[in-house]
This record gives structure tokens, sequence and C-alpha cells, in this order.
């Protein structure tokens, strides 16, 4: 689609917007006579898609190669330490954030879930082939659903037109902060602080979201659960 270009005598200038008078002085604006044959506002952008899916898959096999590699090197030389489990599980974790957050075009709400337990099982993973300390499940995993929390809350008030669309993730971050607080009373989390905190701010994000959304949240419940 083109458009009608529309020139000022007084500036000089040349106006690509349907208006009637220049911006700057104010003078009546003449039509160029280059109309409809006139390049188009907004060129198309040509996005080579075969070429980037030949990019992902190139990525996913050097990475698995190169695992695999590190695995046979550690397994060798082992010395107590599995070291490649910590880079495989890595691996992991970016292949699912390429093929999954990145490369599909899906709910911003379901790919802050997928990175959420991706990432908790990383640092979990990782805190235990290095000798479980608890760290992992003390602050890592608490840490990881406070910033998970506070982006859905984000994007719950960017997309404000369709709000109550994220009132069945809250209710999955609800579930998600309660099952450490459920470690912490067989003594597998040791320092509650975070780990309560985590549970509080979901549960305060769920219930300002039922309050203030009176009949619409109550409405996507029953249409979410069928009751």
């Amino acid at each position: 689609m083109g458009y009608i270009m529309k020139r000022c005598n007084q500036c000089h200038l040349e106006i690509a917007e349907s208006e009637q008078i220049c911006p700057l002085c104010r003078t009546v604006l003449e039509s160029d006579g280059k109309g409809e044959h006139a390049l188009p506002l907004y060129p198309p952008i040509i996005f080579d898609v075969h070429k980037y899916h030949i990019f992902i898959r190139l990525f996913i096999f050097i990475s698995v190669v190169t695992g695999m590699l590190l695995l046979i090197v550690n397994l060798m030389n082992y010395h107590g330490f599995f070291w490649s489990g910590i880079v495989l599980a890595a691996i992991l974790y970016a292949i699912i954030t390429l093929q999954y957050s990145i490369q599909r075009n899906t709910n911003p709400a379901a790919k802050i879930m997928v990175q959420t337990l991706a990432a908790e099982f990383l640092v979990v993973w990782i805190d235990y082939l290095t000798g479980y300390e608890a760290w992992s499940v003390n602050y890592a995993v608490p840490g990881i659903l406070l910033v998970a929390e506070c982006s859905m809350l984000v994007l719950q008030i960017v997309n404000f037109m369709n709000w109550q669309s994220y009132i069945l993730f809250q209710i999955e971050y609800v579930i998600l902060s309660a099952i450490p607080v459920g470690l912490y009373f067989f003594h597998i989390v040791t320092e509650p602080f975070m780990t309560f905190l985590a549970l509080l701010g979901s549960v305060v994000i769920f219930a300002g979201t039922m309050i203030f959304g009176d009949r619409k949240a109550k409405d996507e419940l029953i249409r979410r659960f069928h009751i």
C-alpha cells in the first residue's frame, strides 16, 4: 500500500502523512504528484524462517554433542565430583529456553511458568551435585518464585484488558510456593524466611485479584474449573 506525498512550498519539506497543513509553518500542503506509485510507508520485513530453524537445530546438535563429550571425559577421569552433570543440566535448561520460551509464540505467562520450573530444577540439581548445603531450597527456589510472581503481576497490569486469564497461573504459584513450606516441616528447608515470603506473596497477589476482580474473577474460576 502506497502513500501520497505532500509538499510544503514554504519549508520545502515532503510529508508522508494525511496532513492538510504543514506542522511547521501552517501553510496548506500540496500533493507532489507521486500518488500511489510512491514506496510503501512500512516496507515488509523479510524473515527467513527456514534459516532460523536450521540455526536452532544446529545449536541443539552442538550442545548435545558437547554435553556427551564432557560426560565421557568426566567418567574417564572421575574423582568424586560429577561436574558434567551440571553442564548437562545447564544445556538442558538452555534448550528448554530456546525451544519453548523464545521460539514458540505462546502465552508469556506460560513461558514464565516453564522457566520457573526449569530454573528450580537446575538450582536444586546443582546443589545436590555439589554436596547439598540446602542453599537451593532455602534461598534460590523461593527467590525464583518471588521473581516469577512479580513478573506475573506485571503481566497482569500491562494486559489489564485480559487480566483474568492469569488467575490459573496465580493458583499454580500458590501451590508451588506451598511445597517448600511443606518441606520446612520435614526439616528439608532449614531457613524458612524466604520460603514463607514467597508463599505470602503468591497468596496476596491471588487474594488481591479475587477481591478487586470481583465478578469477573469468579466467572473465570467457574469457567476454568467448571463449578
